[in-house]
């Protein structure tokens, strides 16, 4: 991957990463009893409401705390690639307050009051010492991407000492944004901070004691040791829990945000910082995609980053729109066939593209296809889901299809996206979708990996759904069976068609990558399938269990994982 495109996926996964830290923390913020934040709500792995909270009680799930709130302000003051002016934010901060519903610190009133006194920006911060001053800082990441060290710094000061003067509060911005560049720049984090540690410029933070200090935690759990080294949101407590967060967390962004919110306190400036840091350390696509869509100020993130000339839309195009796009296409018979272009956030371009082919009698709408297609979206790729002939709002008769028409339409979508956005790479299909990418694979050039989620070993297997009217399809023709409620007309020549397909003969084939998820559980397709599959497959292959799963994946957190999985592979793929 280019450099262009590693800096675009850092700076989106610092500025989304630190607001989502900031809103996973809503709900249990100030409480500093860890066994009260589990009584409440339970072990918190996504947003949750806070009306049990007096500080936040009229905010909703996904929305932001006070510190959030302000970093959106300091966000929007920096239009038009400009840089960051003091001036700018002040009047935009100080408008935020005029209506405000949520909670207002001390360290606000006092700015407040100070501006209200007819004081200049620069001189109008209290003495507080807590961490939140600092905290905010993400979007000057973005804003400055292509300003020096110096510039960046003294921005982060800036913004920080306009409400928070006492010295140690904009040294720790300076710091932590200079930390995040660095990060993004690809230095390893144990690096960065060590390296940080030791200049002269951070002299008055005592970093190497500080750290000194947390590392002699690391036997204890996190919840303990935060609780030991301390909650609260002042610069002693704060600036070390952050710093001993990072140390033993730095590798997993998901379980640093967690731990932080887990372990109470002040876990909301915590989290912006460490959001911040470690999505510039792991990118956009470490941050759990449901974290993503259900925070508030998510699309106007996006849109924020486009504005940008931090190159976060990096070889942008025209068309498609970011999101869900409505495509139609016409097959070899000539029907218009139905689909929906997913497609990442800020239009950039995407790292790789994938045709998403759903189950046997299904929908490109189907829950499970629709949040695996937009989850690998929010994570850099392009994905074409759409209905095969005959099924969903796709036109054709489906009594007139079969496998081998499925796998045509694979192929009529592959030349459309290869004369529109660009050729497809990856094939990702869902129970007998799976079995047709795999015959559709070899005869679609450019195909450098297969995902099959649940998929038959032999398309013949569906002949279990059909049952005793296989007997009436084989002697009068055809017949119309239910599946899952609904009719549908079922020919000989169907039954004729699966029987001649040679599904692993074709895999044996294969060269490329393959990805086999299936859930041991599955009781429509057997997990015997998968073992088929891998047997027959070469190296480079992967098999991942969907643990509980059911077939159609009909939990959100069954569809999540497995798109987390496809993106970790393919992001892996492409790499390189």
């Amino acid at each position: 991957m280019d450099h262009a495109a590693d800096l675009t996926d850092a700076i989106q996964g610092a500025v989304f990463g630190s607001l989502v830290g900031d809103a996973l923390a809503l709900g249990p913020h100030w409480i500093y009893d860890a066994a009260k934040i589990r009584k409440l709500h339970g072990r918190v792995t996504g947003y949750v409401d806070p009306s049990a909270n007096r500080y936040h009680g009229n905010r909703q799930a996904g929305d932001q705390t006070h510190y959030g709130d302000q970093t959106l302000t300091l966000m929007r003051s920096l239009e038009g690639g400009a840089g960051f002016s003091l001036p700018a934010f002040a009047q935009r901060w100080r408008a935020l307050w005029t209506h405000y519903d949520g909670y207002v610190d001390g360290a606000t009133k006092e700015t407040l009051k100070q501006l209200e006194a007819g004081k200049a920006p620069d001189s109008v911060g209290s003495g507080s010492d807590e961490l939140g001053g600092a905290a905010r800082v993400a979007p000057l990441l973005a804003a400055l991407a292509t300003r020096d060290d110096a510039e960046l710094m003294a921005a982060a000061r800036a913004q920080a000492a306009f409400t928070h003067r006492a010295p140690v509060v904009p040294e720790a911005a300076a710091f932590f944004a200079l930390l995040a560049r660095r990060v993004m720049e690809g230095i390893p984090l144990p690096e960065a901070l060590d390296r940080l540690a030791t200049e002269e410029e951070f002299a008055d933070l005592e970093i190497p004691s500080v750290m000194e200090r947390v590392r002699g935690f690391e036997e204890e759990e996190t919840a303990t040791a935060l609780k030991e080294i301390g909650l609260s949101c002042h610069f002693p407590d704060a600036f070390p829990a952050t710093l001993f967060l990072l140390i033993r967390h730095g590798d997993d962004f998901e379980s640093a945000l967690v731990e932080n919110v887990m372990a109470g306190g002040d876990s909301a400036a915590r989290g912006l910082l460490l959001g911040m840091v470690l999505g510039a350390a792991h990118g956009f696509g470490a941050i759990p995609a449901e974290w993503i869509t259900r925070l508030r100020a998510a699309a106007e993130i996006q849109g924020w980053l486009a504005s940008q000339d931090c190159q976060c839309g990096v070889d942008a195009v025209e068309s498609p729109d970011p999101g869900t796009n409505k495509v139609e296409f016409v097959n070899a018979q000539g029907h218009t066939l139905a689909a929906r272009l997913e497609w990442p956030p800020h239009g950039a371009k995407p790292k790789a593209v994938a045709i998403f082919a759903h189950c046997f009698t299904c929908s490109k709408d189907l829950p499970a296809t629709t949040r695996i297609a937009r989850a690998l979206a929010q994570r850099g790729f392009a994905v074409l889901r759409f209905d095969f002939t005959g099924l969903g709002s796709s036109d054709g008769d489906f009594a007139n299809t079969n496998f081998s028409s499925n796998v045509e339409d694979l192929v009529a979508a592959a030349e459309h996206l290869g004369k529109t956005v660009g050729a497809p790479s990856i094939l990702i299909g869902h129970s007998l979708g799976g079995a047709a990418v795999i015959a559709a694979a070899g005869r679609i050039e450019g195909i450098r990996g297969i995902v099959t989620i649940a998929a038959p070993s032999d398309p013949a297997h569906v002949n279990h759904l059909l049952g005793a009217d296989i007997e009436t399809i084989e002697s009068r023709g055809e017949a119309e069976i239910e599946i899952d409620g609904r009719p549908f007309t079922i020919r000989k020549q169907f039954l004729d068609d699966i029987r001649r397909q040679k599904v692993l003969a074709i895999l044996r084939n294969y060269r490329g990558a393959i990805l086999i998820l299936h859930s041991p559980f599955d009781r429509i397709v057997s997990v015997q399938h998968a073992a088929e599959i891998f047997g027959a497959a070469h190296h480079p292959k992967s098999f991942v269990s969907l643990d509980e799963a059911d077939h159609l994946l009909t939990r959100p957190r069954d569809s999540a994982f497995a798109a987390e999985m496809i993106a970790a592979w393919s992001n892996h793929l492409f790499d390189g």
